[in-house]
């Protein structure tokens, strides 16, 4: 990746993201360059101080970000101190900069040393500056931490373990409603489950996909499945949610094998006699609905050798689980992965909602319905809600409204489709928070290469090294990690041709992102936009930091960016070739221009 060699690098955060911003801060402040140069232009006493400040405020932000959620006030404090918390990350940048300047210069001549005090990169005008810049901050820091001393937020340290609200869900299928695009996933699952009746050892047969394509639905449609009623003697449906609490798990199969007749003792080895007497050899299905856990340790060690040693020849566990780790670590077979709807199917389920409350199938609400249904891209959830929100609209102009809003914008998106896809979002790291939320500055459909996007993550901050993992390695873990849980789509190795290294093809692997994971990772940050959003919405894009453009909107750049912390800027591969070969060019131009009001690192893409 070829990057303009403008300093320093820059770190950005995305979302509200606070939290891992203020780490990743308070880390740069005890960095042993920052500190050097510091001591130096003795000012190492105000480092110390806004280092003691942000890990102050990291152990509080957990709290705050709860908080902030139905406390306006709060939610503000946090958008200031994210504000606060950039310009304290560009003067810790100013001082880890100037330190590896210095080691550049060791071995100078002593005139050039000399002649260096009276240079715009003179010692004595640096330390006035950062000092200047460094008592600036702390003041900003030290009125919001003030503030935040008021708002008696809890230390997370003395924080319990938060419970999460667990989600439920139950076997029953509504007969009225009727399913569609899911037939050939019940047939394949349902033969699955029947093929496996000479199996001595319980088998696990996990379904799993992104949010919203209808897991639950399909293992409802498996489990009333006349042949699969027929062919087990004993079934059981429990919802697992978040709760992967051992003892808790087996009491409630315990009681679901009882019908909830006997009393359950806590101890596991009375639970573990319990489940061999009402289970005993019986051949059983248990649907665990909605399996979060990624910890191999707790399934191999805990909960299979309990699970597993009890039910007849062919006992199957049937688990639906978003991530790809959850199937990979529970299955015993192949697992049954969801796919998005096909466009014949999407359109059956969205217009049996959209057309059911009166409203006439006309040409024109046709036309629109099916370019809405493209936007929800196969996502039976997306698709019920949308055509249930239609449903009350009779005008032509309403739909055109909804077509060319995001999905995630309007109210049924807003509060159906968006907490579905948010929860993924939530359980994921603060680091892969940050690098998904980064994607956003790409358009939707957009052909992500892995390597750069690896590159753009590292230079901007967003990953640490871990272990015997460095940072390319690390990147890496992440971009897998965020395909297996969906967040990242069609990974595909591609050939792909570089022009500033005289047109040689390479080979890499590229995906995309679903619409849907666009719409998320555009509701999470608004660090991230286009030429065109900055145009459209000057006023309410103020914290936008990563831009994509194109080859002809550097002239469009300046106005927009001024007063700006603008720190990546996307451009096209055709505009590099100019910037190289039509030396000087307008682009370079405009690229210069923009150097003066705003420092950011500039990608080809």
């Amino acid at each position: 990746m070829l990057q303009f060699p403008i300093p320093p690098i820059c770190k950005i955060m995305a979302e509200s993201l606070l939290l891992p911003l203020v780490r990743g801060v308070a880390g740069k402040a005890a960095d042993a360059l920052v500190e050097t140069v510091t001591h130096m232009c003795g000012l190492d006493d105000d480092r110390r101080t806004l280092e003691r400040h942000l890990l102050a405020v990291e152990c509080k932000l957990a709290n705050a970000e709860e908080m902030s959620e139905t406390n306006g006030y709060v939610k503000s404090w946090m958008k200031e101190f994210k504000s606060v918390a950039y310009e304290a990350d560009d003067v810790l940048d100013d001082f880890q900069y100037e330190a590896l300047r210095r080691q550049s210069k060791i071995g100078k001549s002593t005139t050039h040393k000399v002649l260096g005090y009276i240079t715009r990169q003179s010692p004595l005008l640096f330390r006035f500056e950062m000092s200047r810049k460094l008592k600036n901050v702390l003041e900003k820091i030290n009125k919001l931490v003030e503030e935040m001393n008021k708002f008696g937020l809890e230390n997370s340290v003395h924080r319990g373990k938060r419970q999460n609200p667990c989600r439920q869900t139950h076997s029953k299928l509504d007969d009225c409603t009727k399913i569609f695009g899911r037939d050939d996933d019940k047939t394949v699952v349902v033969k699955q489950l029947l093929g496996l009746q000479d199996q001595q050892k319980v088998q696990v047969l996990p379904i799993f996909g992104m949010g919203g394509l209808g897991k639950t639905t399909l293992a409802k449609m498996v489990y009333n499945e006349r042949e699969v009623h027929e062919h087990f003697q004993l079934k059981m449906w429990h919802c697992v949610s978040v709760n992967f609490d051992i003892i808790d798990l087996v009491k409630a199969i315990a009681e679901l094998a009882t019908n909830g007749s006997s009393a359950m003792l806590g101890s596991i080895e009375l639970l573990q006699k319990k489940l061999d007497e009402v289970i005993g050899q019986k051949r059983f299905l248990l649907v665990l609905d909605d399996v979060w856990n990624e910890d191999k340790r707790i399934w191999e060690d805990e909960l299979k050798p309990l699970l597993c040693s009890v039910g007849g020849p062919g006992s199957v566990i049937v688990v639906t689980c978003r991530s790809k780790q959850v199937a990979s670590i529970m299955c015993t077979v192949k697992p049954h992965e969801l796919a998005f709807l096909s466009e014949e199917g999407s359109w059956e389920l969205f217009s049996n909602r959209a057309f059911s409350n009166g409203v006439d199938e006309q040409p024109e609400l046709v036309t629109i319905g099916r370019r809405i249904v493209n936007k929800c891209g196969g996502l039976p959830l997306a698709l019920k809600t949308m055509g249930g929100l239609l449903s009350s609209k009779q005008k032509v102009q309403e739909w055109k409204a909804i077509e060319e809003s995001n999905i995630g914008d309007n109210d049924g998106g807003k509060y159906e489709v968006m907490p579905i896809l948010k929860l993924s979002y939530k359980y994921l790291s603060s680091e892969m928070k940050q690098c998904f939320a980064f994607c956003a500055v790409f358009p939707k459909d957009y052909e992500m290469e892995k390597d750069r996007l690896i590159q753009l993550w590292m230079a901007n901050g967003f990953i640490q090294e871990e272990g015997i993992m460095d940072l390319v390695q690390k990147g890496e873990f992440i971009f897998d990690e965020l395909v297996w849980r969906s967040f990242l789509q069609d990974k595909k190795v591609a050939i792909k041709s570089a022009i500033y290294h005289g047109d040689t093809q390479y080979k890499t692997f590229v995906c995309k992102m679903h619409d849907l994971m666009h719409d998320l990772a555009k509701n999470v940050t608004d660090e991230c936009a286009s030429i065109e959003e900055l145009s459209q919405q000057k006023a309410l894009l103020k914290g936008v930091c990563h831009m994509k453009t194109s080859k002809a909107e550097f002239e469009r750049i300046n106005g927009l960016c001024k007063g700006r912390k603008l720190r990546t800027l996307l451009a096209p591969s055709e505009s590099w070739k100019d910037y190289n070969y039509n030396f000087p060019s307008k682009s370079h131009k405009d690229i210069k221009e923009l150097q003066q009001v705003a420092r950011f690192n500039m990608y080809v893409v």
